[in-house]
């Protein structure tokens, strides 16, 4: 039975640290053009590799806006299922807010004519982001990492959306809390590797000692849990 990584930064990592990921089906996200390539590039050489595109709400200031025109002929020719990392970002940066509302708006148009996935990124914006996704009718979005309030995380559980459930619940009390309040069958568990947070480094191979952690909270066996991690994860992805 599979592990599920909802949301890594494949393309960050060598190829020959990728090999070690076994048993760990990954979502692996991408943060622009460049990275949507690698990414796809990684999916066809690699088993239970599940690849996202398009362009990261950090990097909106950088792209040429062709590029949203080539994400949209990546999803044709590869036949993509999701779209991520993209969302809003009031927290990190603030001053490419209206830029970024153009640039996911556009997201959430391919999202809805294609039927994909939304894989979202949205620190202190995480209203805004639901209620572009409500406007979009987008029917499978992640909440990637979610730390939202308490009363938006019912609506997302309402929607039958997702969030995922990182490593970093052991530092961080608020996504302990999301975790507490959260219903299992609509969690997912994600690394966000390769990334350094408050002394953790996060990375797929994370994922075991995460499910150890969250059957704790949750009061369910490691089986149980791993089985209704896999079923969430194939509802969304294979149906």
């Amino acid at each position: 039975m599979q592990y599920i990584d909802a949301h890594c930064h494949l393309y960050e990592f060598d190829e020959k640290t990728i090999s070690t990921f076994k048993d760990i089906s990954i979502v692996a996200v991408s943060d622009d053009l460049k990275s949507s390539l690698k990414t796809i590039y990684l999916a066809e050489k690699f088993k239970d590799i599940y690849p996202c595109i398009g362009i990261h709400p950090w990097n909106i200031e950088k792209i040429d806006l062709k590029e949203l025109e080539e994400i949209k002929n990546l999803i044709e020719r590869f036949n993509i299922k999701c779209l991520g990392e993209i969302g809003l970002d009031r927290k990190f940066v603030p001053q490419t807010y209206c830029l970024q509302i153009e640039v996911f708006e556009h997201f959430l148009k391919l999202a809805s004519e294609y039927d994909l996935i939304v894989n979202l990124h949205s620190p202190n914006a995480w209203r805004e982001v639901y209620k572009m996704v409500i406007k979009y009718n987008i029917s499978k979005a992640v909440f990637h990492w979610y730390t939202g309030p308490l009363d938006l995380l019912k609506k997302i559980i309402d929607k039958k959306f997702y969030i995922t459930i990182n490593p970093a619940i052991v530092v961080q009390k608020k996504h302990r809390i999301v975790l507490e309040n959260a219903d299992i069958y609509q969690i997912l568990t994600e690394s966000d590797g390769p990334y350094n947070y408050r002394g953790l480094y996060l990375t797929p191979a994370k994922i075991r000692d995460l499910l150890k952690i969250i059957s704790e909270i949750k009061g369910l066996s490691l089986y149980d849990l791993k089985k209704i991690i896999l079923e969430n994860f194939n509802r969304l992805w294979l149906k």
